[in-house]
């Protein structure tokens, strides 16, 4: 194909292309022959100059006029249309004005709000619709502050107006509007979904301070918009509205401010909600608790920092206190005012909050002492509860800087406790610090007691009162006693061991211990506070000045007297008075136990001469064989349960020891539970010989209560007070007899019962209360002081007390009583059964 064949195909086809540019510009250039003009109007007065040069540069220059201005009209007159019709949008932009159909903007403008914004209000430079511009941030920004001018003035004002130059550029109208859609303003979850969407964190923060716990008490939803102003956001500090959405959620709380020390500041400006509280309450205030008031008071949240509570805190005790829990959130008063719950009448309550009945535990359970109700009942308290100034817990414990006894910087630490008791008390604290112990504590012996030691720590007590430790009645025991005899203190101290028992074994002691009051306990002749060394020159029981202490209760004491007694001489070995005392202690030995041999042996004779005199003598047999053998193994058993029980009980006592049972507990416990089986078997055959013998079924009968024993019972006391003449006509058991006899069954059947529980606990909790056990024990150790009293009271009377059965009663021997003592005590069956239930005694040997 040649060249000249080339050029002309070319031609051919760039001809139509080049004939459509020309015909374009030919009808734009025709309608911008009369639209160039820049006074061109409408008849209703609207400009209808379109700029060539500024639409050439618009989105729309490559279009012709007739592309957007569709529809037909008469060209060729002026004007062109009988009636105007708005340009189309959507016939290119169809998905585009769909949705614009469903935002507001539109909804009022086909309400007929003539001012409502169409497609050129937003998309065309300065609202001209032949200046179409792409639509970004800024240029959409510049469209809203057309008609919205108020909100845009707040915007300008406030921090997203401020983030032009950051990342992403500046957040705009539309960041947070939709520009078609259905752009209604937001509701609150879109609200605080809009801010999310640069904020990630802040709503997290919001949840942590607590406020979206609060939705639901509040009268509208809360959202950002509650406290920011959606328009014109402003750094908190800065906000207006900030403290205007406070107040109004929190009115109460602006109303505890009347009164308080930060009254003034809130009514001047100088302080406002934020100044105390963390607007999200992110990270970085979680970590200052209460971090608030460090804003202005940084020194003392400084020293709270270092602080047991601020430990706690760290350590997720929710618990431990912060500024408010002490000053109150908002009502914060002076330590002056009668109102603070830090003024020195009501610390102890403040305090007591945590650590009181209901003490504090930590989230491992470790309970702190509960200290308040012990501080109420110190003198420190009472002193208070009078007016007068006297210490409470912020004077040992601090105030903002709290620290444990264990922090070797805290003002309770043993080793500055003496110090800080010497605030009030420095005449004391002096002279403990000369004292032995406060040498030995300063030195670093650990052990060495400082004041709480002997005053305790919160139930501190005046000397004078009686449940004092350190009142005179138990300083020597309850005090010295504690170190002086621990027996590992007394061998690691190398302390004279012994002391306080040699004091207990005196003069001093006894008579202290009777109820006397002007005698000498440890403090009296070892000082109070200053107690020193023997060896000591200044001590008050260094040899030189001994005398002189003596003298203070024994006005002519001498050299002589005060040598008399020392803890030394107290505790030498053999020295006279351990001679006196050993010679006495045989000589006791030998004179109450010959005695004892002497008046048993003439016991013994008497015995034997009741018993063969009672032979000689006419009798009535009461018990037979089989009813001695009962009685017989009901004595042996019940002694040993009383000796082996109460030996259980009391395994220190000197009597379990003398008898060889103490420090045997299985021992004892094996006994007393076979002597238990014992007796249970000779109760059940007991209840067996009634049920099936005659003359159990006898006795039976005639051991039932009766209404004749509420009449023979006074008629006994009469006769005896010589009130009556004759005695009561007593049958073959009399009430005295019956009241014992059932007595015994009584007790038997408790005591069977609740020491069964007590030998088989798991088995009867198992489907019985637990309290059963402890009432068991209460009822098994009661009910055995009853018996055994009662025995010994009553039984005890009639068979050994009695004058007439004098030395012994021998009917539970051989089951005879004398035919003369049965008519005198039984008359009643006498009457019943004649002379013919009489036998003949044995004959005499004189006989």
């Amino acid at each position: 194909m040649n060249r000249s064949t080339v050029v002309t195909l070319s031609l051919l086809i760039l001809l139509p292309l080049l004939a459509t540019t020309v015909q374009a510009q030919t009808d734009n250039d025709t309608c911008l022959m009369c639209h160039d003009d820049k006074d061109l109007e409408a008849d209703d007065g609207r400009l209808m100059n379109v700029s060539p040069g500024l639409f050439e540069v618009s989105v729309h220059g490559d279009l012709e006029c007739i592309d957007c201005h569709s529809h037909s009209g008469d060209f060729d007159d002026v004007p062109h249309w009988s009636r105007y019709q708005q340009v189309d949008c959507s016939e290119c932009h169809d998905t585009a004005v769909e949705s614009f159909h469903q935002n507001f903007h539109f909804k009022a403008l086909d309400a007929g709000n003539r001012e409502a914004p169409d497609c050129a209000s937003c998309h065309a430079r300065e609202g001209d619709p032949h200046r179409m511009q792409g639509l970004h941030k800024a240029t959409a920004e510049e469209a809203c502050r057309q008609c919205h001018k108020t909100e845009t003035d707040l915007y300008d004002s406030g921090v997203h107006a401020a983030r032009a130059d950051q990342v992403n550029g500046k957040p705009g109208c539309v960041t947070c509007h939709q520009s078609h859609g259905p752009g209604l303003p937001p509701s609150a979850g879109a609200v605080n979904s809009v801010c999310q969407s640069c904020h990630e964190e802040a709503m997290h923060d919001v949840a942590r301070g607590g406020h979206t716990d609060m939705v639901d008490k509040l009268p509208v939803a809360m959202n950002c918009a509650s406290c920011h102003d959606v328009h014109g956001t402003h750094k908190p500090h800065m906000s207006e509205r900030m403290a205007q959405a406070c107040n109004e959620c929190h009115a109460e709380e602006q109303a505890q401010f009347t009164g308080s020390v930060h009254e003034d500041l809130l009514a001047d400006g100088d302080m406002t909600c934020l100044s105390c509280h963390s607007t999200h309450k992110d990270e970085e205030a979680v970590g200052r608790f209460d971090g608030g008031c460090g804003t202005c008071h940084d020194d003392v949240e400084e020293t709270y920092r270092g602080s047991v509570h601020r430990f706690g805190r760290l350590h997720g005790n929710e618990g431990a206190a912060t500024c408010a829990d002490c000053h109150d959130g908002h009502h914060v008063l002076t330590a002056d005012s009668p109102e603070s719950p830090i003024n020195p009448n009501h610390i102890q309550d403040t305090c007591g909050e945590c650590h009181g009945e209901e003490s504090v535990i930590t989230n491992n359970f470790v309970r702190l002492p509960i200290t308040l109700l012990r501080y109420q009942e110190s003198v420190h308290s009472r002193v208070n509860g009078d007016g007068n100034p006297a210490a409470t817990c912020v004077d040992c414990h601090g105030t903002h800087d709290l620290q444990h006894s264990q922090n070797a910087d805290s003002g309770i630490n043993r080793t500055h406790l003496a110090r800080t008791c010497g605030k009030c008390h420095e005449q004391a604290m002096i002279e403990y610090q000369n004292s032995i112990h406060g040498q030995a504590l300063a030195v670093g012996i650990a052990d060495a007691p400082t004041c709480n030691d002997c005053h305790d720590e919160h139930l501190t007590r005046s000397k004078d009162d009686e449940d004092s430790m350190s009142s005179a009645n138990h300083v020597s025991r309850d005090i010295c006693g504690t170190c002086h005899l621990d027996a590992e203190l007394v061998a690691k101290y190398g302390i004279t061991p012994g002391v306080v028992e040699s004091y207990m074994d005196s003069y001093h002691a006894w008579a202290r211990e009777h109820g006397g009051r002007d005698v000498a306990t440890c403090v009296d002749c070892h000082n109070t506070h200053e107690i020193r060394s023997p060896l000591d020159p200044v001590s008050w029981v260094h040899p030189d000045n001994v005398t002189t202490t003596c003298g203070q209760c024994h006005k002519r004491s001498n050299e002589a007297f005060a040598r008399s007694y020392t803890h030394a001489s107290a505790l030498a070995a053999r020295g006279p008075h351990e001679w006196a005392k050993f010679i006495y202690i045989i000589l006791i030995s030998v004179v109450l136990g010959g005695m004892a041999i002497h008046n048993a042996i003439i016991w013994r004779y008497e015995l034997i001469k009741h018993r063969q005199k009672r032979k000689t003598e006419d009798y009535v047999e009461r018990w037979q064989k089989v009813e001695r053998m009962q009685h017989l193994v009901l004595l042996t058993s019940f002694t040993g349960l009383a000796i082996t029980g109460f030996a259980l009980r009391m395994s220190d006592a000197w009597w379990v020891n003398l008898i060889g049972l103490g420090g045997h507990e299985y021992l004892r416990a094996t006994l007393h539970r076979c002597l238990a089986i014992i007796l249970t078997f000779a109760s059940f055959y007991h209840a067996f010989w009634l049920a099936f013998t005659q003359r159990g079924r006898m006795n039976l009968r005639t051991i039932v209560p009766m209404a004749r024993d509420f009449v023979e019972f006074p008629q006994n006391m009469m006769f005896h007070l010589g009130i009556r003449k004759e005695r009561p006509d007593f049958h073959r058991f009399d009430y005295t007899q019956k009241a014992e006899y059932w007595a015994v069954i009584w007790g038997t059947i408790v005591m069977a019962l609740t020491g069964l529980i007590l030998w088989f606990p798991d088995l009867f909790t198992s489907w019985m209360p637990s309290w059963v056990i402890r009432v068991s024990s209460v009822v098994h150790y009661l009910e055995a002081i009853l018996a055994v009293s009662a025995i010994i009271i009553w039984h005890f009377f009639y068979v050994l007390w009695m004058p007439s059965e004098y030395p012994m009663s021998t009917i539970w021997l051989d089951g005879k009583m004398p035919s003369h003592e049965w008519k005198t005590m039984h008359p009643g069956e006498r009457k019943e059964e004649g002379d013919g239930a009489i036998q003949k005694g044995e004959e005499s040997e004189s006989e």
